[in-house]
């Protein structure tokens, strides 16, 4: 059966699915004011850590705060000061139309998993989620897709836009596509030249051969726009098993590892553990929020774990 007419195949965990299709990521948009539902539920438990960093005599209140000299006396909330007796002033959040950017990794190492589903199709109902998200919310969506080739969309409220967005996203997750590695700093570096201050921006990878040039471009960006990392991993790259051999390919060329070397399986976990170290100490530096999906996790927690990202 060719591979375009499927979207389950065995591996040794059972059944994953391996691509995205048209459909399944239509599907999602199913899932929005759940994951409306999951953010509200979740900000009422943190109230304040995500505020607006744009605050202004907008449409929506935002907070009333002690009056400072120089605030407008139109904006005084006569209520929380005659309750509590010390003037107050209101404090609005600005209405102001928002961009959103998806940058998705669809380099080889996201075709990859040993259960629930390869990381590139995690990644790819990710944005599909968040694509129905933004469109909901009234703002404009784009995205870049990243798998060798550089495929981009400019933001836009235009459902045929989003329809061409997702399709070309299910097409790329095919596993039978050619694909060939890409220089992250580089697409980051173009990502930072169409990105627009005061954008949102996801990405979403599994941050493999991440350079700390590459998260330079990230960090750069973040100092204008609202910057989220989506990092995606399966439980096998973390956690081999002590001995037998393992099988790996690409489709086209083939590997046999045998996991009882300890010296390399001590190489590996340290490169995996240093990954790790380096990508949640850049997340704390540049206060960036950090959201780790695995391929394993149920419907429920990613979308439990996605709220916690949105700002």
């Amino acid at each position: 059966m060719a591979q375009a007419a499927v979207e389950r195949t065995h591996n040794q965990a059972g059944e994953g699915i391996v691509f995205s299709s048209l459909q399944s990521l239509l599907r999602l948009q199913g899932q929005v004011r759940t994951l409306h539902l999951a953010k509200k539920h979740i900000r009422s438990r943190h109230a304040g850590l995500h505020r607006s960093v744009h605050k202004g005599r907008g449409m929506d209140f935002a907070e009333s705060r002690m009056y400072q000299p120089g605030d407008d006396i139109r904006t005084i909330d006569w209520r929380v000061t005659a309750r509590s007796g010390r003037v107050h002033t209101k404090v609005f959040e600005e209405e102001r139309e928002k961009p959103v950017l998806l940058w998705v990794d669809l380099r080889p190492s996201m075709f990859f998993a040993t259960r629930g589903r390869f990381k590139s199709v995690l990644a790819a109902q990710i944005a599909a989620l968040l694509l129905w998200k933004t469109l909901d919310d009234g703002d404009r969506i784009g995205g870049i897709l990243q798998n060798g080739q550089h495929a981009e969309f400019k933001p836009s409220r235009s459902r045929s836009a989003a329809l061409h967005l997702l399709r070309q996203l299910s097409d790329m997750t095919l596993a039978s596509t050619e694909r060939s590695q890409s220089d992250l700093q580089a697409s980051w570096t173009r990502l930072r030249r169409v990105t627009q201050p005061g954008s949102q921006l996801f990405i979403l990878s599994d941050f493999r051969q991440v350079t700390p040039s590459a998260l330079r471009q990230l960090a750069m960006i973040a100092q204008h726009s609202q910057l989220t990392l989506i990092a995606i991993h399966d439980p096998f790259e973390e956690h081999l098993p002590k001995t037998g051999s393992l099988r790996l390919t690409d489709g086209k060329r083939h590997v046999l590892l045998n996991l009882g070397l300890r010296l390399w399986r001590e190489r590996y976990l340290n490169r995996v553990a240093q990954s790790a170290k380096t990508l949640q100490e850049f997340s704390r530096s540049y206060r960036i929020p950090l959201v780790q999906l695995s391929t394993a996790d149920s419907d429920n927690e990613r979308l439990l774990k996605v709220s916690r990202g949105l700002r």
